[in-house]
């Protein structure tokens, strides 16, 4: 038995509470001014009224007539509000005008999801729901769910036993063996991403900290897929994130355009090992977004090219083959873009290319001028080859007009990388290490005011290589380049940019 009593801080007024879970006429939950409230619901537990809170973010300028909903289910032994206070990518996201975000409260800390819950958490989110809709500033037609460990075990039991959830995106939590084998209800897509060193929820299945038994997370993901008839071969792709390889799995295909996708971080004991460098709630909440948009035209809106033109540090020398920063560029685009838009990437590089060498391989390969972005880095090899600087200043040129051909004569989709400084590897510190970082910052300097005189955009890297003597773990095996670590630092600054550039950005 739920039932809604006054706001703390909503603006609602007092009375008495009704004897059903349905809103009354007065409780308007539209605010004037505030962007957070405070809504209190009262639940029977155990014969007893007890106060249910909840935390709702509004946007900050409200533009719109209504909004999404996505509701924020924290983890055992924390709570809504600091759910909210701890992410400040969601304050973001719901500043932009993206969604309403609503972050309930546990009963004394932990969700019951036990089918013969004695607290019945399922029913106090449909309470809250039934709040909205006083207010039409609350689009009850798009209603997402994201649950964090203990809330990841609620979001799922709630998306298997209602038809509440549009998409889920339950985060290092699969679902529990006894979830998996309730009815299913509803056409559900779902955004499962997990740690494999997690442990409170063991990825590969078996008996939680808190006692409950769960499927493997490969088994959720599949048994998500199954419910929704998508093709059970899923399509692949990798990725790195803060240094953790990240592998995709996305099962396509399903009933009513839904989707399922998994995403497994290799060694990612809980949240904070990879969501400071990836803007993980975007990723959830393109994901939400592009729901609704593939179900509408049923397709990729865009394909986008991307080319990369350079030498070793740009092939990735020393690492895995997606390891290197065009590769791991492009993975990250298709990750953060959900299933909106696919991301291919073409490579012109090779070990011990100088900038003459690019040219006649530019000339040789005669790659299509219709790239949406192209990426250039280029020069260490002038350095160590000893050639006149002149060379570099005169051919850096010309490969900055050529690249800028073949991203249709656009020099807004070109973007130039600085040099990574080598002399901060065990190799560099064999060979004179001031002259190489004195001669390479000539090299960058020149690059960057050309850049900034003709309005090119320039990324500075190199002092992320700076960094290779004090932290080993920058450095590839081959102690000379940069390891994947280092890569993904890269993409971390070039993102922004490569994002704005393809007309993707916020």
């Amino acid at each position: 038995m739920v039932l809604l009593s006054a706001c703390s801080s909503g603006g609602s007024d007092g009375g008495d509470s009704p004897t059903n879970p349905e809103p009354r006429a007065n409780n308007e939950l539209t605010p004037i001014v505030q962007t957070k409230t405070t809504e209190t619901i009262e639940q029977l537990i155990d014969g007893k009224l007890e106060k249910r809170t909840y935390l709702i973010r509004y946007p900050k300028d409200q533009l719109e007539d209504s909004y999404p909903v996505v509701i924020f289910f924290h983890d055992a032994e924390s709570s809504g509000e600091l759910f909210l206070n701890q992410s400040p990518q969601l304050n973001n996201l719901i500043d932009s005008g993206e969604f309403i975000g609503i972050f309930p409260d546990a009963y004394q800390q932990r969700w019951n999801t036990s089918i013969d819950a004695g607290i019945n958490d399922i029913e106090f989110v449909r309470s809250i729901i039934a709040n909205f809709n006083s207010s039409k500033l609350f689009d009850t037609t798009k209603i997402y769910g994201v649950g964090i460990s203990n809330g990841a075990e609620l979001v799922n039991s709630i998306a298997k036993q209602t038809e509440i959830f549009t998409a889920i995106a339950p985060i290092l939590g699969q679902q529990t063996v006894s979830t998996s084998q309730l009815p299913w209800l509803a056409t559900t897509s779902v955004l499962q991403i997990n740690g494999t060193a997690d442990q409170q929820i063991p990825v590969d299945g078996g008996t939680s900290s808190s006692g409950e038994l769960y499927l493997s997370a490969q088994q959720s993901a599949e048994n998500w897929a199954s419910n929704s008839y998508c093709n059970l071969t899923p399509s692949t792709r990798s990725a790195i994130w803060n240094g953790y390889n990240v592998m995709e799995y996305t099962f396509d295909n399903c009933m009513a355009n839904s989707m399922v996708r998994h995403i497994i971080v290799e060694g990612a004991r809980q949240l904070d090992d990879f969501s400071a460098t990836v803007n993980l709630y975007k990723l959830i909440w393109d994901f939400f977004a592009s729901i609704s948009d593939y179900s509408a035209a049923g397709q990729l809106s865009k394909k986008f090219k991307i080319l990369a033109l350079g030498d070793s540090y740009t092939i990735g020398q020393g690492v895995c083959s997606t390891c290197g920063f065009p590769q791991q560029l492009k993975d990250r685009l298709n990750l953060e873009q959900s299933q909106e838009h696919e991301f291919s990437v073409q490579v012109i590089a090779t070990t011990g290319w100088t900038t003459s060498d690019l040219k006649n391989a530019i000339v040789a390969q005669s790659p299509s001028n219709d790239f949406d972005l192209v990426t250039l880095l280029i020069g260490v090899n002038n350095q160590f080859q000893n050639r006149p600087f002149s060379l570099y200043e005169t051919e850096l040129i010309q490969l900055i007009d050529t690249a800028v051909g073949l991203v249709g004569a656009d020099p807004e989709k070109l973007i130039i990388v600085s040099i990574p400084d080598y002399a901060f590897t065990p190799f560099g510190q064999s060979f004179n290490p001031e002259k190489i970082s004195s001669e390479l910052d000539r090299y960058n300097e020149f690059a960057q005011q050309y850049s900034q005189a003709n309005k090119l955009s320039y990324v500075y890297i190199t002092d992320i290589t700076r960094r290779g003597l004090d932290e080993q773990n920058l450095v590839a095996g081959d102690r000379l380049h940069p390891s994947a670590l280092a890569y993904s630092q890269f993409v971390n600054r070039i993102m922004p940019l490569a994002l704005k550039k393809l007309s993707l950005a916020e």
